[in-house]
């Protein structure tokens, strides 16, 4: 059996690549059927919050919780110098 070269290999990776990237996008050239309404506009602002200020606040949600879980309260007890007996087991 040959082994493929590497610009063989390569060749078959990106025209794969190319071939799904193709393929899997096709649906989203179809058209809305005729007989939806047409969707109201939607302002800049509003695009803004939804694109950004989503997943800003998602961020800061998540980073909160996170301290809020990571926080370590425990203080140990100071040391202490009296030395314990075992039990005597006869």
């Amino acid at each position: 059996m040959e082994s493929m070269s590497t610009f063989s290999r390569a060749l078959a990776v990106v025209s794969t690549a190319v071939v799904m990237v193709v393929a899997s996008s096709t649906a989203a050239l179809a058209d809305a059927p005729s007989t939806w309404e047409p969707a109201p506009e939607k302002s800049t602002l509003s695009i803004l919050g939804l694109l950004v200020g989503a997943p800003a606040v998602l961020f800061v949600l998540i980073a909160l919780f996170s301290v809020v879980v990571s926080r370590k309260n425990y203080v140990p007890p100071a040391p202490s110098t009296e030395i314990a007996k075992a039990p005597d087991h006869h």
